[in-house]
């Protein structure tokens, strides 16, 4: 499986430039899990949390801990009490997280009712660039239609001391200030797109310069994925890394950097003929996306990095990235697109917008646990079919088909999986192709229904294996169909 993809649909999602072309250590802790949905509730109607009722709801407030040791003068040490130096040291570390917390349901709060004022208050203001990152972010999502957008506190908090000498000092009053860090999840479903909220993970590190200090946000970073629970920070996002240019239609969402904004109008217009054309086409189960969300960059290096996904292929042109759902396997897809492959071919840009639309189309219906893989073949086969089912079959694919014929290069069996990982160009471009022409083969034979329910049977995982989906749909042997699927392709091309 790979690691950017706990449901089997990544790196399935990609169309190549060239062819068409994310311990609890204390008890404590573990009841912030529970009591941070609380803490979300109190943000409503656009209050802010108290530090006092955040502390008191999270048991951190003063009746959990001796009053004398936390405001004793620097030095002194901590009162006798029910617990010893650890424990004092636990009571400084909840509450310093308990506040951290506040800072996090609060800003759900600000954004809610449009404040940047009250988003930006409690971030350190000696830090320029993040003072002016965390109000450029403002800027962005307030530019991006969401049914949900709010910030939730994961997993448990880390406290270290401003000098790092805890162990020492941990059991006395001295112990401030403190700096707690922990995940944030931004949890957030795009209108028109998401099927429900999906989590980008930061980190989140405040400093508290005493027990009654509200604390301030001293920096804010990406999570990485190996530090999430789904092994999927989802970072960066598009709003993160630009000054964000945003264009919507009834079907799509564009994001885009840069200053040409009619450049983005005739690139939204065109995701939107390739939309109402995808939703159209698809013929198969209930559950798909209802619109698609799509970055458009001509930094390769921003392409490569965008929602985690760092390992992109040179040669990819687009991919369809499934972003986990907070309760459900995926609870949307994002769509990134090399912005020179769109503008520079006019006959290639609808097909790769189809394309990778197909692949966001289809991704909710994936189903964590199935039994059966999506082979590459499959996946590729299917959203290239898709994107030109209503044409012809290409003459350059015809053309490359036939040279591998002739050289002895056609085993009459689908593309393997390590066809489509490799660096080698060519051998890529007749991976998408032969894939391509297994799934266009099923469609002229059985209909274009039938592909859709066999795709549909895969993705949720009905069949324990593809060969069972493949008989229980076509009512032919799978190797009966590779067959004549062989003799077709020697006859057609």
């Amino acid at each position: 499986m790979h690691p950017y993809d706990p449901y089997g649909v990544w790196p399935h999602a990609v169309e190549p430039r060239r062819s068409r072309p994310w311990a609890i250590c204390v008890a404590l802790l573990g009841g912030l899990l529970s009591f941070s949905f609380v803490l979300g509730a109190l943000s409503t109607g656009g209050r802010f949390v108290r530090l006092d009722s955040a502390e008191r709801l999270l048991g951190h407030d003063g009746s959990t801990s001796d009053p004398a040791a936390d405001h004793a003068a620097p030095g002194t040490p901590a009162a006798p009490g029910p617990g010893d130096a650890t424990a004092y040291s636990d009571r400084i570390g909840n509450r310093a997280y308990a506040r951290l917390a506040a800072l996090v349901t609060n800003r759900s709060a600000a954004f809610e009712r449009g404040d940047e004022a009250a988003f930006l208050a409690r971030v350190d203001r000696q830090d320029p660039t993040l003072f002016d990152g965390q109000r450029r972010l403002f800027t962005n999502l307030r530019k991006v239609p969401f049914d949900t957008a709010r910030w939730r506190p994961i997993g448990a908090g880390r406290t270290v001391t401003a000098d790092g000498s805890s162990p020492d000092r941990a059991g006395t009053a001295a112990a401030w200030p403190v700096t707690v860090s922990a995940n944030v999840a931004f949890e957030h479903a795009i209108t028109g797109v998401d099927l429900s909220p999906v989590p980008e993970t930061y980190v989140w590190k405040a400093r508290c310069t005493g027990p009654d200090d509200p604390c301030t946000l001293v920096d804010l970073a990406g999570a990485g994925d190996a530090d999430t629970e789904t092994g999927f920070a989802g970072y960066p996002a598009a709003w993160d890394l630009w000054d964000l240019r945003v264009e919507r239609r009834p079907h799509v969402l564009l994001m885009a950097p840069g200053p040409d904004a009619a450049a983005l109008r005739r690139s939204a217009d065109l995701a939107e003929q390739a939309a109402v054309y995808t939703l159209g086409a698809w013929k198969g189960g209930a559950g798909t996306s209802p619109g698609f969300a799509l970055v458009l960059t001509s930094s390769r290096a921003s392409f490569g990095r965008l929602y985690s996904s760092d390992d992109v292929q040179e040669w990819a042109a687009g991919y369809a990235l499934a972003m986990p759902g907070t309760d459900r396997p995926v609870g949307g897809v994002r769509m990134v697109v090399d912005d020179d492959q769109l503008a520079g071919d006019a006959a290639f840009a609808p097909l790769l917008l189809r394309h990778e639309m197909t692949h966001a189309l289809v991704a909710p219906l994936a189903r964590s646990g199935r039994d059966a893989e999506l082979p590459t073949w499959l996946a590729e086969g299917f959203a290239d079919w898709q994107a030109e089912a209503d044409r012809p079959l290409a003459p350059v694919v015809t053309h490359n088909i036939r040279a591998l014929i002739d050289r002895g290069g056609f085993t009459g069996t689908p593309p393997a999986e390590e066809d489509f990982e490799t660096s080698d160009e060519d051998r890529v471009e007749n991976a998408y192709n032969l894939a391509h022409l297994m799934v266009r083969y099923l469609a002229r034979t059985f209909g274009a229904e039938r592909v859709c329910a066999f795709y549909t049977d895969v993705v949720t995982g009905r069949h324990v294996s593809v060969d069972e989906a493949l008989t229980a749909t076509f009512g032919v042997a799978p190797d009966r169909l590779r067959s004549d699927w062989a003799a077709w392709i020697r006859k057609t091309v």
